[in-house]
């Protein structure tokens, strides 16, 4: 019997063939780990430890957590996770949004890119369904002009897109992916690992941010921090 919460499904898809692949999470890995970051660390370390993190073997995962869709306060989040380029280790970056909740609602559980494609596309997905399509006319595109391509293209209402900018294109090691809410989840990818970042803010520089008050130029962030300063500047 199915595990509750969980679609039991993920598209593997590969870029270089431009193919995919439907298969459910093996019963074991969604007791231990619970979806999202846990799951996504897994098919990770399952990848290989010593793959190039921009290189066609590594692979990117888009996860969701078995309460995502649901009505339960605070789940419409998604884990992206892969081996990242700029520390070469494992690395997961987080995003809130709808486009979480549509994944599952289109009925999958998570998305994992492997492979390189050879012309640039994207991932179209929908109705238990995942297209790879031609993203010619979206590459070299800034975040606001390919989501309102995609708006013009699908439709506004129900759309998610995750996107990466210039700086992922050229696979800077410390590009990301952006989403905006307006079909469900979109992702556009020439490679896995074009660009997926973590990005953390100190505690009173996401106080300052939540009640709209400036972040003081002069503030410096805790040296307890349990990761390094870098990580915590205000930007």
């Amino acid at each position: 019997m199915p595990l509750g919460g969980y679609a039991n499904r993920i598209a593997h898809v590969d870029l270089g063939s431009h193919t995919v692949a439907y298969r459910p999470i093996p019963e074991d890995w969604a007791r231990k780990y619970i979806g999202a970051r846990g799951l996504g660390v897994r098919y990770v370390l399952e990848n290989g430890p010593r793959v190039e993190p921009l290189g066609p073997d590594n692979i990117l995962c888009f996860m969701n957590g078995p309460l995502t869709g649901t009505e339960a306060n605070m789940s419409g989040r998604m884990a992206l996770v892969t081996k990242s380029p700029l520390t070469g280790t494992v690395t997961d970056s987080h995003h809130g949004g709808w486009s979480a909740a549509r994944l599952r609602w289109a009925g999958f559980d998570g998305l994992i890119f492997e492979g390189a494609a050879q012309t640039p596309v994207y991932a179209y997905v929908h109705d238990e369904q995942v297209e790879i399509l031609d993203a010619s006319d979206l590459w070299g595109l800034g975040i606001h002009e390919t989501v309102r391509r995609l708006r013009e293209r699908y439709g506004e209402k129900d759309l998610s897109v995750i996107a990466i900018g210039p700086a992922g294109e050229k696979l800077a090691r410390f590009g990301c992916w952006i989403t905006r809410t307006t079909a469900p989840a979109v992702a556009e990818a020439p490679a896995p690992s074009a660009a997926a970042s973590s990005s953390r803010l100190s505690s009173s520089s996401q106080v300052a941010r939540r009640h709209n008050r400036p972040i003081p130029k002069d503030f410096v962030p805790p040296t307890s921090a349990p990761w390094p300063r870098s990580w915590t500047r205000p930007t």
